[in-house]
């Protein structure tokens, strides 16, 4: 079987989860399935006749994924799409700063899509028809015909297809299968004996990470937080509001750390915090918590769907509910429980495994049908 993935042009300049999701799929799957070859490629007119299907990787810019879909189908390609969806209206709204923020709340959704995609295609050079299309189209409805072209969707959670179903009312049934965000359990490890003093907040520094107001409610918390992560050229405005709202000592930023780094300062941290606008939700949290951290997350996304009960949930536009949900964790013994669901249920073999799964259905060598709703 050969398989091509196409993702958004700068997937490998500007890193996110989704870099990692890409890569690990990719990695894990070679290695499991000595019949399964993978490719990668940006290239939305690629010739596809060597490929037995494409699978295309995220929803949140469809200007590019749109065409993606478009030359599959027009070379009568069958395509999973995993979805990495979320809506930031709230995040736009509420999370920004400065400008935008006042623009964002003065104007509708799509709206401010739309001017997003003018000032991408007339001042960063995005012109292509991808991006003329989202201009023309508008975000919701090109999202909604990427839905409609795809033949199954990988989502990282039910949540996930619920948010879908409610936003776009698709026609048809969505046929899904939920491929979890997962860990490299040979690289993080928890260490019962290491001294742990510090909370950690590890993502990029961006709005919708929320690390302005994490900082906000560590300035009347005696904690130690190490922020550590990296700011894209176009977020300096937010890094440098992220260094002047600093009042204490207690607080340092570090910046991007490789995972050899990564893995001495989960075995330092007592709690690892990721108070986003969204998230599906995070590898970073899951990696934290194989770690011997517990966990407060975000209230926002599919967080609750893979944590439950086992962590401490804040409400990302409060300062106050950030204060709380990190020094209820700071003071609970560590929760071994979380550690092993995630040990068994959110690792990168079982999602390579899921995803092929998904493949096979698609090319009719699995009988087992996939969820619909």
């Amino acid at each position: 079987m050969r398989v091509l993935y196409q993702t958004r042009y700068n997937i490998f300049t500007r890193k996110g989860g989704d870099t990692v999701q890409l890569l690990k799929t990719k990695e894990f799957i070679e290695n499991r399935y000595s019949g399964i070859r993978i490719d990668i490629n940006s290239d939305p007119q690629v010739d596809l006749s060597a490929y037995d299907l494409v699978h295309v990787f995220n929803m949140l810019r469809p200007q590019e994924t749109i065409l993606f879909m478009n030359n599959a189908k027009d070379q009568h390609k069958k395509v999973a799409l995993s979805t990495i969806f979320w809506r930031s209206a709230e995040f736009e709204r509420q999370g920004q700063i400065g400008l935008r923020k006042m623009v964002n709340r003065m104007i509708r959704y799509d709206d401010m899509e739309k001017l997003r995609a003018m000032y991408r295609y007339y001042i960063d050079g995005e012109k292509h028809e991808g991006t003329l299309r989202l201009i023309r189209q508008g975000y919701t409805r090109l999202q909604r015909e990427i839905l409609d072209q795809a033949d199954l969707l990988l989502p990282n959670g039910v949540g996930e297809v619920e948010l879908i179903r409610s936003i776009f009312k698709p026609v048809k049934k969505l046929h899904y299968l939920v491929v979890p965000n997962a860990i490299d359990a040979r690289i993080f490890s928890y260490d019962p004996k290491a001294t742990r003093e510090t909370i950690l907040c590890v993502g990029r520094f961006e709005p919708r990470k929320n690390q302005l107001n994490l900082i906000r409610a560590f300035n009347d918390l005696p904690y130690k937080l190490i922020l550590a992560g990296t700011a894209h050229e176009t977020q300096r405005k937010y890094f440098e509001a992220m260094k002047k709202a600093i009042r204490k000592d207690n607080i340092q930023i570090l910046d991007e750390v490789d995972h050899r780094e990564l893995q001495k300062l989960y075995e330092r941290a007592k709690v690892h915090v990721l108070p986003s606008w969204y998230d599906t939700p995070g590898l970073v949290s899951l990696e934290a918590a194989v770690s011997g951290c517990n966990i407060v997350a975000t209230t926002r996304g599919t967080t609750r769907e893979y944590f439950g009960d086992d962590a401490f949930y804040c409400e990302p536009g409060d300062v106050g509910s950030i204060r709380r949900a990190v020094t209820e964790a700071f003071e609970a013994p560590y929760n071994e429980r979380l550690q092993n669901r995630i040990m068994s249920e959110y690792t990168w073999e079982r999602a390579a495994d899921l995803t092929v799964q998904g493949y096979e259905r698609l090319l009719g060598l699995n009988d087992r049908e996939a969820d619909t709703g």
